[in-house]
């Protein structure tokens, strides 16, 4: 079937999340729902031990209900359009290309189908969004100083075809001293669901 391990910026992230999700809300709901009756039917009455715990169990199936809600609109972006920009970062140790992030704040969700980092700054490809681009890319930039890139701005894309025409100048241009994006990714990913 394919790669079925969660790993927050590669592509089918969001896709597979929800899937594991909503087997898990199955299986809770499942469990509940035989702790409830199971007793009921054997002891002939409501009032148990077992009819506590269930409720207890509630709580953290309802946490997961929560969580698949919420990104419950969200799906995995293009995998025609990640293999492009794939080909274009590939072997490029000053590129970094993640997929698939949903970025969490006080105001809500983002979802960036793609983000390249390159020599210190992000690069995102974020269609049809219910944030503004400038939200976006304000929220980015406050990621960017929190890892101490503070002199970089994020630029955002909703055309794809604008997205691939910067990763294709960027990806042909080697920065002479090229700035490392792992902390720039793990600050990310650290804020992602």
């Amino acid at each position: 079937m394919g790669e079925t391990k969660l790993t927050k910026g590669s592509y089918g992230y969001i896709d597979n999340w929800k899937r594991t999700r909503l087997i898990t809300l199955a299986l809770w709901v499942i469990f509940i729902g035989a702790l409830l009756l199971i007793p009921m039917m054997v002891l002939g009455t409501k009032y148990n031990a077992f009819t506590v715990a269930a409720i207890v169990m509630v709580l953290p199936a309802a946490r997961q209900a929560v969580q698949y809600i919420a990104m419950a609109g969200f799906h995995s972006g293009s995998r025609e359009e990640y293999e492009k920009i794939a080909s274009y970062v590939e072997g490029k140790s000053w590129m970094v290309l993640a997929a698939d992030m949903v970025l969490a704040s006080e105001s809500g969700h983002m979802v960036l189908n793609m983000i390249v980092i390159c020599n210190g700054n992000i690069y995102g490809y974020a269609p049809k969004q219910k944030k503004s681009r400038e939200a976006i890319e304000a929220y980015l930039t406050n990621l960017l100083m929190e890892t101490d890139v503070t002199h970089k701005k994020p630029v955002v894309h909703e055309s794809f075809d604008e997205f691939e025409e910067m990763i294709m100048m960027l990806s042909a241009n080697e920065p002479s001293a090229p700035m490392e994006a792992g902390s720039i990714f793990a600050g990310l990913k650290a804020n992602c669901i």
